[in-house]
């Protein structure tokens, strides 16, 4: 029978969700570089896949920007099914974070965002209001310069409040996608403009986000700094873990964290979502010890979990999808377009590719730099551990 846990302890490894500010492990220079612009009155385009901590990092930027006056606007572009009802959103938090009292929101909003003809509803019970966008002009047509001028209704906003303001658009490639070149060069004519405004436009899509920011042929080119999102640094992710695992009295290994670490690898949602199933099924073992057979035990039950949708994301591939994403998995994502990777794996130079680019709109891969060019990763590592088990048991 296992010895019972210290009083209070409780799983500290937590996934699926944002993460608080104090929970953040070793983001504290992402942090300052991103107060600093903004104290800055700057733009930002901040990168990085997905699973990294990238909105847990934004919520932290929030939460320390509010403590010092500024005024946050932050929304997910994903979250809203077109550009018009993204910009209803910012244009809604606008009013209810840079107007004063309830009593002069509307007659302030009107007079600020007069070309968009404002509809200001008020919930007296809950003290907000919601603004809805006039519809007199064709919606899919002024999807577009609704959000341009909600932006720069926001900046005249906020220089007559003289409050600085920054505001946050998570998973931005989606207005890109919605609104085409066109978005770039609009938005760029707007915010370029903006004094008072700073502007942070994050995203996961990496090579989308990069091109977009990084080619002199772009819209966006030298509009505001870029900061990559990377790995947390190995030796802050070790300290972490042990600390986590050693508050339940658990015994660490540093084989059994390696292999967290390289089963994961590295990327902080999958190392919390690891740890944790260690920490359930250390939890009711008798020697308590995380050894990497320990790991391997709890990485089993974490891809079993994911068995019905790794199976539904498998069978949709076509074959072709099929073999490059082995050829990625197999050749840890390095020169794929080599003779002897496309011997191995059977496949025509152009058929990878169009394999490869698939898999990257599907958010099943995704392109890094690497050393001496591009290195192909999963999205999911664990997807790896589920192909291996799953065809080992053919």
């Amino acid at each position: 029978m296992s010895r019972p846990l210290p009083a209070g302890a409780r799983n500290p490894f937590e996934f699926g969700r944002e993460l608080a500010p104090d929970e953040l492990v070793d983001r504290e220079e992402e942090l300052r570089d991103i107060g600093r612009i903004v104290a800055n009155r700057g733009k930002l385009f901040f990168i990085g896949p997905r699973r990294y901590g990238k909105t847990s990092i934004l919520n932290a930027v929030e939460h320390r920007l509010a403590k010092r006056g500024v005024v946050v606007l932050r929304y997910d572009a994903e979250a809203y099914e077109s550009l018009s009802l993204l910009a209803q959103a910012v244009l809604t938090g606008a009013a209810r974070k840079l107007t004063g009292p309830l009593a002069k929101a509307g007659g302030i909003i009107k007079k600020f965002f007069a070309r968009l003809r404002p509809d200001v509803n008020y919930d007296l019970a809950n003290h907000k209001i919601t603004v809805k966008i006039g519809t007199t002009v064709e919606p899919r047509a002024a999807e577009l310069p609704f959000l341009t001028d909600v932006l720069d209704g926001i900046e005249r906003l906020a220089r007559a409040a003289k409050k600085p303001v920054v505001v946050i658009l998570d998973e931005f490639q989606q207005v890109v996608r919605e609104g085409g070149e066109a978005a770039e060069r609009q938005i760029r004519a707007a915010v370029q403009r903006h004094r008072q405004v700073s502007y942070i436009f994050a995203g996961s899509k990496t090579q989308l986000l990069a091109d977009l920011s990084g080619d002199p042929g772009r819209a966006f080119w030298k509009l505001g700094e870029r900061r990559f999102l990377g790995p947390v640094p190995r030796e802050d992710f070790r300290r972490f873990l042990r600390k986590g695992f050693g508050a339940a009295g658990f015994k660490t290994t540093p084989e059994g964290i390696e292999r967290i670490l390289d089963a994961a690898e590295d990327v902080p949602y999958n190392v919390q979502r690891l740890a944790s199933a260690c920490w359930e099924r250390l939890r009711v073992r008798d020697d308590r010890v995380l050894s990497p057979g320990a790991v391997d035990d709890a990485l089993q039950s974490v891809v079993k979990n994911e068995n019905p949708a790794y199976i539904q994301v498998w069978t949709n591939l076509t074959k072709a999808q099929k073999k490059a994403l082995k050829a990625v998995i197999e050749e840890g994502g390095r020169e794929l377009h080599s003779r002897a990777i496309l011997h191995r794996h059977g496949i025509a130079a152009s058929t990878m590719q169009r394999a490869l680019e698939a898999l990257d709109a599907l958010g099943i891969v995704r392109q890094d730099e690497a050393a001496g060019g591009i290195r192909f990763r999963l999205e999911d590592p664990f997807f790896a551990a589920w192909l291996a088990m799953a065809q080992e048991q053919q």
